[in-house]
């Protein structure tokens, strides 16, 4: 086999060895976070930013952790369950519901690590903007490459599935 053959393997061994530390990573982050603290890597996000904001709407969350509304649903129900949160509809506009923190939540949030998410974003926007976006350019390429650009996938960085509310409902 000629030496550009065996460079460019090489490469392509350094590149899937890559991908799979970065799975076995957030997957490790996730596995770790879930087995001390009983929380997953949304529903952290989530329980810091009712924690930092004192209470917030469902509209409001969605957005600070740019999860799509029905996906939080399930997030927050499992905060609930767990007694983390409590939800009040407004009272002028009983669409609204707000989301609160108890003060188990207010433990759990101060006793968790920093989620990974949020060491990535850090080092992210420590970044010069030329640097970030090669690595976005980069990454956008991997994900054509894996055939991966059709799945619906929020910006967090934790293992498995979210639940949808359709898939809680089928478990309770």
């Amino acid at each position: 086999m000629p030496s550009s053959d065996s460079g460019s393997a090489l490469v392509t061994i350094a590149i899937l060895r890559s991908l799979r530390r970065i799975v076995r990573r957030v997957e490790g982050a996730s596995d770790e976070l879930e087995a001390s603290h009983g929380i997953t890597a949304p529903q952290l996000l989530s329980l810091r930013a009712v924690v930092q904001a004192g209470s917030l709407t469902q509209v409001e969350l969605s957005r600070e952790v740019r999860l799509s509304a029905s996906t939080l649903v399930g997030v927050i129900d499992r905060l609930a369950d767990k007694g983390l949160v409590t939800r009040r509809r407004d009272a002028k506009d009983r669409r609204r519901i707000h989301v609160t923190p108890t003060e188990a939540g207010r433990a759990v949030e101060r006793a968790a690590p920093e989620p990974l998410q949020r060491q990535v974003e850090r080092a992210l926007e420590a970044m010069p903007a030329a640097e970030r976006q090669a690595i976005a350019s980069v990454l956008e390429r991997v994900v054509l490459l894996l055939e991966a650009e059709g799945i619906d996938a929020a910006p967090l960085l934790t293992s498995g599935p979210i639940p949808k509310p359709a898939d809680l409902e089928a478990r309770r």
